[in-house]
């Protein structure tokens, strides 16, 4: 699952993922996230920090007061360390910088980690 409020980030890695054959769904704030996590039931979920709505800690405090399987990776372009910190304590498993990734880094770096989960 991939929770970002920008349209056209979002399709971008939606579009990527489906083309490296990923079952992927998305949502451009996480009160839509919370909604589509029991019909899409995600193993990872790429989630920006600021979206209108609900924003990003928002999700992760109300996604983390029921028990799920999904890991939590923050993308963010908010690089402060306190802001950083804050997700991590709230269980976000970890924390990059969009700028420093580019799409094809991402699906990568996403897919070792599901593979991981997977042994």
């Amino acid at each position: 699952m991939i929770v970002e409020d920008d349209p056209a980030i979002l399709e971008v890695y939606l579009i990527k993922f489906e083309i490296e054959g990923h079952r992927v769904c998305g949502a451009q704030n996480g009160q839509e996230a919370l909604k589509l996590l029991d019909s899409f039931g995600p193993d990872i979920i790429l989630l920006d920090m600021m979206m209108p709505i609900m924003g990003g800690l928002e999700f992760m405090k109300q996604f983390r007061a029921q028990p799920r399987p999904a890991e939590v990776i923050v993308f963010s372009n908010i690089s402060a360390p306190e802001q950083r910190q804050e997700a991590l304590s709230l269980g976000a498993a970890d924390y990059w910088i969009k700028s420093d990734f580019t799409p094809e880094l991402v699906t990568r770096r996403v897919m070792e980690r599901w593979q991981k989960r997977g042994s």
